[in-house]
């Protein structure tokens, strides 16, 4: 990890030793992980990751799942001691209250991305109280526009209920990590970021169990009137 971090300025690489520390922790409490279209995971590092939030643990399970990842998130964390050095030396990237402040963030979410570093980001903004889905913001969608970045949407279930918001208290249990297909910026050109925003918030609320029965009492209801 020193060797990687220090010697070599690969400090994103050296996380790895934490993948093995995660799938110990899941271990213990009782946590399994099911990964559903690995298929659809690119064989490049160069991609940005826009996941539905419910936890804590979202980051934790992205790691062993999908791939070593910074992450976009609020300027706050950058406040804590010790974390704060952490979060620049692994390519994370804070958000400001101040609009301001983020200017030319796509640029360089681009630039992370041609050196090889994964990006995630989790455009509700902040984490569900019930493991239903907020409105996207449309941060990453513009800069996606603007800068041709690769999106892989990933839906995450039921990590809220293994660590939720409320409550400290960690829950045995299975985490589904759902992977979609990668949206290329050849595939999202002619969309405007509205469309593009609200096509991959479908396309993550989707594979969400409330979402499903939804779609299947919808279903049920239509046989039913014809």
């Amino acid at each position: 990890m020193f060797f990687k971090g220090k010697i070599l300025g690969r400090w994103q690489e050296s996380t790895q030793i934490c993948i093995p520390f995660f799938k110990t922790l899941f271990k213990i409490f009782g946590v399994k992980l099911e990964v559903v279209g690995k298929e659809n995971i690119p064989d490049h590092k160069q991609f940005v990751i826009v996941a539905n939030h419910q936890s804590f643990l979202d980051i934790n399970v992205i790691w062993p799942s999908i791939a070593i990842t910074a992450f976009i998130a609020k300027a706050d964390l950058w406040k804590v001691p010790v974390f704060s050095w952490v979060l620049n030396h692994i390519g994370c990237i804070p958000v400001h209250k101040n609009p301001r402040k983020n200017l030319g963030m796509g640029s360089l979410v681009k630039d992370r991305l041609a050196h090889d570093y994964t990006i995630s980001v989790f455009p509700e903004g902040h984490r569900s109280n019930d493991g239903r889905m907020l409105p996207f913001q449309n941060g990453i969608f513009r800069m996606a526009k603007e800068n041709d970045l690769p999106l892989l949407p990933v839906t995450l279930v039921d990590t809220g209920k293994r660590l939720s918001k409320t409550k400290w208290a960690q829950v045995p249990g299975v985490v589904k990590i759902v992977i979609h297909p990668l949206q290329t910026p050849e595939s999202f050109a002619e969309k405007s970021v509205m469309q593009l925003r609200d096509e991959i918030h479908d396309m993550i609320e989707s594979a969400l169990p409330y979402k499903q029965q939804e779609i299947a009492s919808a279903a049920d209801n239509g046989t039913k009137e014809a």
